[in-house]
């Protein structure tokens, strides 16, 4: 499985998230620790984003819990930054 994480920690929801793509498209996902443990098991998972070829990419939080963000993309052909929006 190749892809890219981030460890996000403990978010309350409204908590966004700005991810810049650069050099390929890819799909980013943001997934509580339940299911960041299914997608790495292979099993049924449910994330909070989408497949995305224009950046940058705005995420938000949808609840109080700890979270991972995922770029699922060739590692070897992708940049990402990610960094938290703060208003």
């Amino acid at each position: 499985m190749d892809h890219l994480y981030w460890d996000i920690g403990s978010c309350a929801g409204g908590a966004c998230f700005e991810v810049e793509l650069r050099g390929s498209a890819a799909r980013v996902c943001l997934m509580d620790v339940d299911d960041y443990q299914a997608y790495l098991d292979g099993d049924a998972y449910q994330y909070h984003g989408g497949f995305y070829d224009v950046s940058p990419v705005v995420l938000e939080v949808p609840y109080d819990a700890y979270w991972y963000l995922v770029v699922d993309s060739n590692a070897h052909r992708i940049k990402v930054a990610v960094t938290e929006v703060f208003d």
